[in-house]
Formats: structure tokens, C-alpha cells, sequence
């Protein structure tokens, strides 16, 4: 059981990678979870509730938790996000503000320009493997539950819009430090990492829209992931979309706007490497109109 716990340890960056900034979906309804440049573009004043839970089939496996709410007034955008996650015996909270500024270059070019900065804290509980038989005391396992101190973290993010084609890059992770525990040596410091995104909504008549959106992940000692997911709408309201990733990742799902204000989206994934019943993913994200969207005043360009 020492063993497993240290080598826990040794991979923590590797889950930070995957859980600090994680693999939120539903971006079709809440495009503010894929990259904060989004602050109060689509879906503003909507207060977003998600649940993800991944590695169904381990226990242990990771559970995130986020809020998030964004805004817009002219052309600053401002939004903010709460994540909790948990991996087995690594708990994550991460606390985000986010300022954006758009800039208008030519005739229906706009570029929008994010910084978010927060708080994060890392933990480690160990407390649930003492009673094991075959615990053997450690200097760096005497303490039952160790926190790291609270560190600034921060993601550099921009958006351009065309008409009906958006793109946006992100990068996570730029200016954070080690992090240090309070009552232990250990220590650990995030990879940085970076998001590439573009889409484009096509109108195929007055009821029906098909949006394709591409993703490129990727990071420092970490694999290049690509991903493609298309989602189709029905008259502005209801949606479905399919996703597929490098790595054998398939993934599907569907969502609306249950009552007037009121959003509702649901997505899965499976690996197709391993058993069905053991890597599958659900996420349940529930938004909720604050505030009555009013129409934006015709803002002079600058």
C-alpha cells in the first residue's frame, strides 16, 4: 500500500494536467467551460452548474464539480468559475476571475482578449490508508491530511469571431509556481498546457443549424489530443452532438432548453481501448438564466 500511495505521488502532475483545468464538455451551451475569452458571449447572465465524473468503473476515479457565471457590458466581458475536483486521494479547488476586452479590426473581425487570475490549493488525504495491514510509517506519510499552501493561478486566453466562425487559443498554467505543502518536503509544480479550438455555424434552413467544432489539447510531457464534435440545433432550442477523440475516445450528447431560462445538457463518453464498464464518462450541466438578456446598444468602434 506504500508503494501505491508514492507512486500517486510520483504521477500527480500527470492528474493535474487532466483535473486542474479538466475536460469540461457541454461547451455547445456554455462555450465560457472551453475558454474564458467566451466571458458573456454566448448564454450571459446564466449561472452554470456542472457535474462530471470520470473512470466510472475505478473507485477512486475523478469527480469534478464547477460553477460558472459570465457577463458582458460593451465590450468587456467578465465571468468567474469555481472547480472542485477529486481524484482518489488528491483534492483540487481552483477559484477563477476573468476580464476580457474585444477589439474590433475589420468590418465583422473582432478579436476578444482574456486574462484569468485566482486561487488554487491542492490536498492530499491519507488518512484512509493508515488501518491497512500493511502500512509501514513514513516520514512523509505521518501527517493524515496535507495541504499545499494557496497559489495564484492564471490562463491567457483569445477569441476571434468572423460572422459564423469562431477560433481561440488558450494557455494554462503560465505563471504558476511550485506549490509546497504546510506539513511536508513534497512538492510539485503544474505542467503547462494549451487549448486550440475553431468552429462554424452553418444555418441549413430556419429550423435546423450544424455547428462542427475542433479541438487541439496538449502540454508540456503531455500527448497531443484532437478532438471533433459537431452539434446539430433545432430551432435555437435543443441540441445533440458526437465527439470523437484521439486515443479511441467516443462520446455523445444531448441537451435543451427544458422551460423558459432553464438549460439542461448531458454527455457521455467511452474508451474504446478498454472495457466498456471502466473508463466511461457522464456529465450533467445545468444552466440557469439570472437575468433577462437585454439587446445590446450599437457600440461606436474605437
Amino acid at each position: 500500500m506504500k508503494k501505491i500511495i508514492l507512486l500517486l505521488i510520483v504521477l500527480l502532475p500527470t492528474f493535474v494536467f487532466g483535473q486542474q483545468f479538466p475536460f469540461m464538455e457541454g461547451y455547445s451551451v456554455n462555450p465560457f467551460t472551453l475558454s474564458p475569452a467566451y466571458a458573456g458571449i454566448h448564454n450571459a447572465k446564466t449561472l452554470f452548474m456542472d457535474y462530471r465524473a470520470d473512470w466510472t468503473g475505478l473507485d477512486g476515479g475523478p469527480r469534478t464539480y464547477q460553477l460558472s457565471y459570465s457577463d458582458r457590458i460593451g465590450r468587456v466581458g467578465f465571468g468567474g468559475r469555481f472547480i472542485y475536483d477529486k481524484t482518489d486521494i488528491f483534492k483540487q479547488t481552483l477559484i477563477l476571475g476573468t476580464y476580457t476586452y474585444e477589439v474590433k479590426i475589420a468590418n465583422e473581425h473582432h478579436i476578444s482578449f482574456a486574462l484569468s487570475v485566482g486561487l488554487y490549493r491542492n490536498s492530499i488525504d491519507l488518512t484512509k490508508y493508515f488501518n491497512d495491514p500493511g502500512y509501514v510509517e513514513d516520514l512523509a506519510l505521518i501527517y493524515g491530511q496535507q495541504q499545499s499552501k494557496i497559489k495564484f493561478a492564471t490562463d491567457i486566453s483569445t477569441l476571434y469571431k468572423y460572422r459564423d466562425a469562431e477560433a481561440g487559443v488558450l494557455f494554462s498554467n503560465v505563471m504558476f509556481g511550485t506549490v509546497r505543502y504546510s506539513n511536508s518536503d513534497m512538492t510539485y509544480k503544474p505542467l503547462k498546457n494549451f487549448l486550440l479550438h475553431g468552429s462554424y455555424l452553418f444555418a441549413i434552413d430556419s429550423k435546423w443549424d450544424l455547428q462542427p467544432t475542433l479541438i487541439l489539447r496538449g502540454g508540456q510531457h503531455v500527448p497531443v489530443l484532437f478532438e471533433i464534435a459537431p452539434t446539430v440545433t433545432w430551432n435555437k432550442r435543443f441540441w445533440g452532438n458526437v465527439l470523437l477523440r484521439t486515443g479511441g475516445i467516443l462520446g455523445a450528447g444531448l441537451g435543451g432548453e427544458v422551460y423558459n431560462g432553464i438549460m439542461l445538457n448531458y454527455s457521455y463518453n467511452l474508451s474504446t481501448n478498454v472495457a466498456l464498464n471502466t473508463f466511461g464518462s457522464h456529465q450533467v450541466s445545468l444552466g440557469v438564466r439570472i437575468f433577462k438578456p437585454q439587446k445590446n446598444k450599437k457600440i461606436q468602434d474605437i
